[in-house]
């Protein structure tokens, strides 16, 4: 297969599209794709952190960018899985981003090592490595929580995609409350898709411990069994054209009331 190039964005801050993005990756690689993660964030990075990192990193995408490093240089193979790369942002970048030249980066990376797919992390709002992003993306993947300032925000990154190009967008919902508790007083996963005009990819469920652990340079293998990794499991099968319903796997959940309520 030709490696795809998966954007993960939302103008929205706080609804875990670095936890999504990591976890996707990893995911992926676990289940025998090269993968590359990108962390696009130019100003403020954060995936090294959810990775466990940050002590690693000697150069950065804006050295290779910039002609000062090569991306074997760069490029940081994760411990947990040799199908895992890393391609950390720069921090405080002050230059700008050519777009081609972000393409022709992951082309290089793409060729250089066989890469199935590559999942890019944006910031929280448009800009520079927004627009780069979508200029190399096939696909993008909106994440929104069940607020509506986030569905709002989702329905907004959505129509700037359409703009610059990008016709294939899908949406996560993140965080999701599994209990039903309140359902009466939030969007339902019906209301959420309507209001945004996306295609429904995957539900991740609320789990306090997932916070935790990334604190702890920890991901979703820790806790192969539980929901949350059988929810990125889901969303990654999907990603890869495969038929797959809502919440498989899932334990302790009522389908259709949360979907409807």
């Amino acid at each position: 297969m030709s490696c795809k190039v998966v954007m993960v964005t939302s103008f929205k801050g706080g609804v875990g599209k670095s936890t999504v993005a990591a976890n996707m990756a990893l995911r992926l690689a676990i289940g025998g794709k090269k993968t590359m993660l990108v962390d696009c964030d130019f100003r403020m990075r954060s995936l090294d952190i959810i990775l466990g990192v940050e002590e690693q990193i000697v150069y950065d995408a804006g050295d290779v960018l910039s002609g000062r490093a090569t991306l074997d240089k760069a490029v940081i193979f994760d411990r947990r899985d040799k199908g895992l790369l890393f391609l950390p942002a720069p921090f405080n970048w002050q230059g700008g981003i050519d777009s081609k030249a972000f393409s022709d980066m992951l082309d290089e990376a793409r060729e250089k090592y066989q890469l199935d797919y590559i999942i890019l992390d944006t910031p929280g709002s448009s800009g520079q490595e927004f627009s780069a992003a979508a200029y190399c993306s096939d696909i993008a993947y909106i994440v929104a929580t069940h607020s509506f300032p986030s569905i709002r925000a989702a329905e907004c990154t959505g129509r700037e995609l359409e703009e610059l190009g990008v016709v294939d967008k899908r949406l996560i919902i993140n965080m999701f409350d599994t209990t039903g508790k309140d359902s009466n007083k939030k969007p339902s996963v019906v209301d959420i898709i309507d209001k945004t005009y996306l295609k429904l990819v995957g539900i991740i469920p609320y789990d306090s411990s997932l916070v935790l652990m990334q604190d702890n340079g920890e991901m979703i293998d820790k806790v192969k069994e539980c929901n949350i990794a059988k929810a990125f499991n889901n969303i990654c099968k999907r990603t890869e054209g495969k038929n797959v319903p809502l919440f498989t796997g899932f334990k302790r959940v009522n389908r259709r009331k949360l979907l409807n309520n």
